[in-house]
């Protein structure tokens, strides 16, 4: 199974606080597991939760998420997985300013700006290119977290 998704890391900042930035304020009082919030098993709302001092924030159907810019000072990193078109990608921004932004697609660097991540270059990366396993290498690496299949998100309808 391949990832279909996109997610919104945000340090210091409540998962609460970083889905009010994205202009959906209403939790439906619903908890879901990892699984749920992290796969396109129903794309219709946004997932949230709080984890190592980071708000993440997972948008399966990517059309949210995916234009967020910091209104101020944040550091934020935001990563799309798209194996149906073997599309990959994130933007991190450190102190509210884009400082790197890296796509791909079918194994090739379609966008490539700002600097490497020190990580970029120790991470195997298979013969068909980056893939799940080069972005979580970049989460883990800028956010500290690992995938948490105990997590509970809350559930924001869109």
């Amino acid at each position: 199974m391949g990832w279909n998704t996109s997610v919104l890391f945000v340090r210091d900042r409540t998962a609460d606080e970083a889905v009010d930035e994205l202009a959906i304020t209403e939790f439906s009082g619903e908890l879901v597991e990892a699984d749920q919030a992290t796969s396109a098993l129903k794309p219709d709302a946004l997932y949230a939760a709080d984890s190592g001092g980071w708000a993440q924030v997972w948008n399966p159907r990517m059309d949210v998420v995916m234009g967020w810019e910091p209104t101020g000072p944040a550091d934020a990193l935001v990563v799309f997985f798209s194996s149906v078109s073997s599309t990959y990608g994130f933007s991190l921004f450190t102190n509210g300013e884009r400082t790197r932004y890296y796509v791909f697609a079918e194994g090739v660097a379609v966008e490539d700006e700002g600097t490497p991540l020190p990580v970029e270059a120790e991470i195997a990366v298979p013969t068909w290119g980056p893939d799940e396993d080069f972005l979580w290498s970049i989460i883990t690496a800028v956010t500290g977290l690992r995938y948490d299949e105990d997590l509970r998100y809350r559930v924001y309808p869109v």
